[in-house]
């Protein structure tokens, strides 16, 4: 028994070994050359590359040791209530609130705002019911701590729902601010590979991601995108950059060390900072 409860434990250390191995790979063969940007010296280089792939090995196997918890539910400081505007994070494809409940306390100790972690429903289904699905935990959320508007907090397929959710058709001005972490705002080439219908709408020129990207946020509602050059599943990289707000691009972070990287809480934390202005758009 003991044998066997030690390999349930340990098996996404093997299984994250050939899932992060093949997404560099088809980053790598797919997307040559599009780093862009001045090079650091080749020693940096390979060992900034070194630290990255490890760092996302050990990332991916937090997702899929968290990966069975979806009912798991994260709610901080809901006595910090009518102080702060509220956090919501918005977890990812596969994620819940287990897969980021280091993020939600950093964002907690940072900024002393109660922060609420989405519990997703189902982990694959349209954006719109996902973002419904959503849209009710958070508007449960505003009610208990007494908050008028919220700033949403989003990883991958979450920043794309907290995008939505900004819209005026959605919670509009409710919405303070909004933050992404390596998002595929204009979709991504591994979403040909898609078993559900939210992936395909993540894939490159959606009928989702084109009417999403044509609407400007309102001026209320404040925008940023924290992506990486070495992402492995937003593919190109580029395309994690949003089109409207800022758009921050980190060096040496892959997909999923995102949401467990300090230094990446603490830029978010940042750019939820009430006396911040955030520049507009570049033109893509």
């Amino acid at each position: 028994m003991a044998a066997l409860l030690a390999w349930i434990l340990l098996a996404p250390l093997w299984l994250a070994v050939p899932f992060v191995a093949l997404t560099f790979a088809l980053a790598a063969g797919m997307f040559p050359g599009t780093r862009g940007g001045p090079q650091p010296r080749p020693a940096v280089q390979a060992l900034g590359l070194l630290a990255c792939v490890l760092m996302e090995w050990a990332a991916t196997a937090w997702v899929m040791l968290a990966f069975p918890w979806r009912g798991f539910r994260l709610a901080l400081g809901e006595g910090d209530a009518g102080r702060h505007t509220p956090i919501v994070v918005i977890p990812g494809l596969c994620e819940n609130a287990l897969t980021l409940s280091i993020l939600a306390r950093r964002l907690w100790r940072r900024t002393g705002a109660p922060v609420l972690v989405i519990t997703p429903r189902r982990y694959f289904d349209s954006l719109e019911n996902l973002a419904a699905a959503a849209r009710q935990q958070i508007e449960d959320w505003l009610r208990r701590t007494r908050g008028a508007r919220v700033d949403l907090v989003g990883h991958s397929m979450g920043g794309i729902l907290a995008r939505y959710l900004a819209q005026p058709s959605q919670l509009g001005e409710r919405v303070r601010s909004v933050v992404t972490m390596a998002s595929p705002h204009l979709g991504s080439a591994l979403s040909v590979v898609a078993i559900g219908r939210n992936l395909r709408q993540m894939r490159r020129g959606s009928a989702f991601l084109e009417s999403l990207n044509a609407q400007a946020p309102p001026e209320t509602v404040r925008i940023a995108s924290i992506c990486s050059l070495h992402d492995n599943l937003v593919l190109p990289w580029n395309c994690a950059l949003a089109p409207h707000g800022e758009n921050l691009i980190l060096r040496f972070r892959a997909h999923l060390t995102l949401i467990l990287s300090g230094e990446v809480a603490e830029r978010v934390a940042e750019r939820l900072s009430p006396r911040r202005s955030l520049p507009p758009a570049p033109k893509l």
